[in-house]
């Protein structure tokens, strides 16, 4: 009788451990959609994408943890890095997955087919092979392109005898090269030479800057990764030089960390990603949404009073629509 007791109680026991296990939350999963952000690296600007992207989403009623989780990674600017990122991502089956970045997204175009992707602060997606007229496509999303002509009148009415303009660019960017090219065709219709200095690893960028000693009015930064982790040392570099330096990120100059930009707002390429996103997520293929371009309301013009006093350079009064940090 005390025998079958132990065992009626022992299996009540069993029974009940896997009722409780089986009935509880299971931990570190959700039936929420989930967002996987694909980052190149820790920088400013994009995290200012990811922030756009999320304020966005709230807006338009995804709240995250209530209906919608984002599982974000990056490769710390490491290109070798960006396949086993991609892959770990996608084993959390997202429903999309954000790639932000030239070589993450060219990477997610080639190894990702099953899964929706929207890339952002990528510069021409066109040039960069991206852009697809195949009703299989699973890719689309949101350009940084900027209108480099309206940052060039702008630096023009901050320097009226500006004649020359430096920019650094990394060899293993898409999106170096075309800004190369664009810059230059802008610049040519405003009589503005372009010098163009190469940079192979983001270490050398700071040598390479001394190559514009004496060789260029003022100095330009892109949204290049490899170039953007290296904008302090970039920034100092040109202040010993006497060289006003315009970023294409604004929130840089708001942080006083350059002296000036005319250029897309990060936040904005972001808001412009996620309203890509949502039509994904409500069923909306990727093929049948067209990439979207920054217009002309997506500029904004900063100056940082703080880095012109460091280059005595004087502000004029009569700059149209520009915002002066002090």
């Amino acid at each position: 009788m005390t025998g079958s007791y132990k065992t009626y109680a022992t299996f009540v026991s069993i029974a009940l451990t896997i009722l409780f296990v089986l009935f509880q939350p299971t931990k570190g999963k959700s039936s929420l959609p989930l967002i996987a952000i694909a980052n190149y690296g820790p920088h400013s600007s994009l995290q200012q994408t990811i922030d756009g992207i999320k304020a966005e989403l709230s807006l338009l009623g995804y709240q995250e943890g209530k209906n919608i989780n984002y599982e974000i990674a990056d490769v710390n600017f490491d290109t070798s890095l960006i396949m086993q990122m991609l892959s770990k991502l996608k084993s959390s089956k997202p429903a999309i997955i954000v790639t932000l970045s030239t070589p993450v997204t060219q990477a997610a175009k080639n190894m990702i087919k099953d899964i929706p992707i929207v890339y952002a602060n990528v510069t021409d997606p066109v040039d960069a092979g991206l852009v697809s007229d195949s009703p299989d496509s699973n890719m689309t999303g949101a350009s940084d392109k900027q209108d480099l002509g309206l940052m060039l009148d702008f630096a023009k009415q901050l320097l009226p005898n500006a004649t020359r303009v430096g920019v650094l660019y990394s060899t293993g960017e898409a999106n170096d090269l075309s800004l190369i090219n664009m810059l230059k065709e802008s610049a040519g219709k405003r009589g503005i030479e372009v010098v163009a200095v190469a940079v192979e690893h983001t270490r050398d960028a700071v040598t390479r800057m001394r190559l514009f000693q004496d060789k260029v009015d003022f100095i330009y930064t892109g949204s290049s990764g490899a170039i953007q982790a290296s904008l302090p040392a970039i920034v100092s570099i040109a202040e010993s030089m006497k060289l006003p330096l315009f970023n294409f990120n604004g929130e840089e100059v708001l942080a006083h960390n350059a002296l000036a930009s005319y250029g897309v707002s990060d936040k904005q390429v972001g808001a412009n990603a996620a309203r890509i996103i949502y039509k994904t997520l409500h069923g909306e293929k990727a093929s049948n949404i067209k990439p979207v371009y920054p217009n002309a309301n997506d500029h904004a013009g900063f100056i940082s009073r703080k880095r012109a006093a460091k280059i005595n350079l004087i502000i004029p009064d009569d700059l149209p629509n520009i915002t002066i940090v002090d």
